[in-house]
């Protein structure tokens, strides 16, 4: 409860800061959290990175395209951002697959805050 509590509060200061930031999922059926996902700014990176988290009950489902289709557009519509990075590690094919349907573009395998990922970006011409 308590890493939820302090999560949920670095997405609200993220907010106020960069006006975007990670926000929960809901299950509409039952009004109950299953995950999150948003824009988080690292400009220690240079980069806006899009990122989503699901429970695994609700993986499968079509849930992740859902909602990052969704980001995609709020980034490139009205935040009229100029480019998304994403980072998925080699293994999770499930998100590698959602990244390529949406036309998010491979950069390059990396290490980001040690984990060892793939590095992706998409571009508004790309979307």
């Amino acid at each position: 409860m308590q890493e939820t509590a302090a999560r949920i509060a670095s997405y609200e200061r993220h907010q106020s800061q960069h006006g975007f930031s990670k926000w929960i999922i809901i299950d509409r059926s039952c009004s109950r959290p299953i995950g999150d996902a948003g824009l988080m700014s690292f400009p220690e990176y240079g980069w806006i990175d899009f990122g989503y988290r699901l429970a695994q009950p609700y993986w499968g489902k079509g849930l992740a395209t859902e909602v990052a289709s969704a980001w995609v557009q709020t980034a490139f519509g009205e935040l009229a951002l100029d480019r998304l990075t994403a980072i998925v590690h080699p293994e999770n094919c499930a998100s590698l697959r959602v990244l390529q349907k949406l036309g998010f573009v491979k950069q390059r395998r990396d290490v980001f805050r040690g984990m060892e990922c793939v590095v992706f970006n998409l571009t508004p011409d790309a979307a």
